[in-house]
């Protein structure tokens, strides 16, 4: 009975350490597998397979939403980029531009609130300018302030259509562009409840 009772413990053991080691092995080949998705992941990114024609856009989509103008590099357009930065440095100028006059009428408009002085004198063009009081200096501090923040919006999307420039023009290098127009009978084998069946298949190309 002693016996018995020992050779079951022993295969018990033996049984829990192959689960364990059974489940130490998922877990590893489940790591390996989702650190594979992600090497290839960004590896689709970087390389484009040319082979793999529906990958083409979405990866061109990626490269120009992580860097304006790379999507228009990879489908060759190449005298798109120059127009891409273009707009980009305009609308970077313009949420400067605006940005300093906000904080330039801003500071004016503090003296006012905060140091309570009834006017204030503005420099414009070298020569200081007045006196100016509040209800003149407030509109011209949310002018620029909403200008600025029209000037972000206005960037974030231009950088989203010209991703989206790219990403439709990725697609229609993927047309066929032929004039072969053809149309093809082939002869097909459907399946059904009822078994088997012959049929003719027609084919329009375009």
């Amino acid at each position: 009975m002693i016996r018995i009772l020992i050779v079951l413990c022993l295969i018990s053991s033996t049984a829990f350490a192959q689960k364990l080691d059974t489940a130490k092995v998922l877990s590893t080949t489940k790591a390996v597998i989702d650190t594979t998705k992600k090497k290839s992941f960004l590896k689709n990114i970087v390389k484009t397979d040319s082979s793999n024609k529906r990958s083409i856009p979405r990866t061109v989509l990626l490269r120009s939403l992580i860097l304006p103008g790379w999507g228009q590099a990879t489908n060759r357009q190449y005298w798109v980029i120059p127009i891409v930065y273009g707009a980009a440095a305009g609308g970077i100028y313009a949420i400067w531009w605006n940005n300093d006059k906000y904080k330039f009428y801003k500071s004016y408009l503090a003296q006012i609130v905060i140091d309570k002085k009834t006017e204030v004198y503005i420099p414009v063009n070298g020569e200081l300018r007045g006196p100016f009081v509040q209800t003149q200096i407030e509109p011209a501090v949310k002018a620029y302030h909403r200008q600025r923040d029209l000037s972000w919006i206005a960037l974030a999307a231009g950088w989203t259509l010209q991703a989206i420039q790219a990403n439709v023009s990725a697609h229609l290098k993927g047309f066929d562009m032929s004039d072969d127009i053809s149309l093809k009978f082939e002869p097909s084998i459907e399946s059904s409840s009822f078994g088997a069946s012959a049929g003719v298949k027609l084919r329009l190309n375009f």
